[in-house]
């Protein structure tokens, strides 16, 4: 099971080619982590996506691939794997929030 701190939402995969979504929030970053179906439960992993969200009330966001957790979109064979890049993840994004206020004021 994957761990519900700062999950922001939870859905069907928007692209219509089925699966569940999960979107994690910390600041005005997140992840997004997509398990699509698959013919062998061997097969199953999670597709993640570093995230910035935008600044609406509705859910909007652009796919970061600039930030020093990755560059390219990661592959997760099992929950507990990707339950430790979360930790280090949000972690990441909070101090993230910090340096930007700190841009912020100057």
């Amino acid at each position: 099971m994957l761990i519900q701190k700062h999950l922001h939402l939870s859905r069907s995969s928007p692209d219509g080619e089925g699966g569940q979504q999960l979107l994690y929030k910390v600041n005005h970053y997140g992840l997004s982590a997509i398990s699509r179906p698959q013919e062998e439960l061997s097969q199953i992993h999670w597709e993640v996506e570093i995230i910035k969200y935008h600044k609406t009330k509705a859910v909007q966001f652009d796919i970061c691939h600039d930030t020093e957790l990755a560059k390219k979109t990661l592959i997760f064979r099992n929950d507990s794997s990707l339950n430790e890049f979360l930790e280090k993840a949000f972690n990441y994004f909070k101090e993230l929030g910090v340096l930007e206020g700190i841009i912020q004021k100057e």
